[in-house]
């Protein structure tokens, strides 16, 4: 017999482990406390991930996912690299506008050397930014010397840097404005010349 999957009861298991793992790190987040938060059995939690770390893993792959999907997206979409990196920023923002749990997860475990995306995804990644070297190239928008790994650097990383420290409050900042939004844009492409 088939069990019946709540998809309500997903949604509180991932939404609970979000939220531990921003607010108390991978260590501080115990299944039975993301459990309690989500109004679930332990057991249920476990009849679809056998530990924390693949429940934290799963969430992690899956927010890498959205983020390769919208650069695939602006890639198949955008004539130059100029407007795929703009997408791609702007993307960043709103997501730290609308559910700024989610970019401050993405940060949590970018910086934990427990996590890391899987093989697949970060080969995705590399070509990705293979793409928008060759793309700004064609365009005469980007030096010739530039690597995969600076254009993620540059594209992706320092975005969501500025934006954590933003949330932080890490120079007396919070927030940001279209103005800081449009600069952290220009300051990514200007570094890939």
């Amino acid at each position: 017999m088939a069990r019946i999957i709540d998809e309500g009861k997903i949604q509180r298991i991932r939404e609970a482990t979000i939220e531990f793992v921003v607010q108390n790190g991978y260590g501080g987040a115990s299944i039975s406390s993301i459990a309690r938060r989500a109004e679930v059995a332990e057991g249920y939690l476990y009849r679809f991930h056998r530990s924390k770390h693949e429940l934290v893993t799963d969430l992690l792959y899956s927010k890498v996912a959205q983020i390769i999907e919208k650069l695939e997206l602006l890639l198949n979409s955008c004539p130059d690299m100029n407007e795929v990196i703009t997408g791609l920023i702007g993307e960043f923002f709103k997501m730290a506008t609308e559910t700024p749990e989610q970019i401050k997860f993405i940060h949590v475990l970018m910086h934990d050397y427990n996590f890391q995306v899987s093989d697949d995804q970060r080969l995705q990644i590399r070509i990705l930014c293979e793409r928008v070297i060759k793309l700004g190239m064609a365009n005469g928008e980007i030096g010739k010397q530039i690597t995969p790994e600076e254009a993620y650097g540059m594209v992706v990383i320092y975005p969501l840097e500025f934006i954590n420290l933003r949330i932080k409050g890490f120079f007396g900042n919070c927030g940001w404005t279209k103005d800081d939004e449009q600069r952290v844009t220009e300051f990514s492409i200007n570094a890939l010349k």
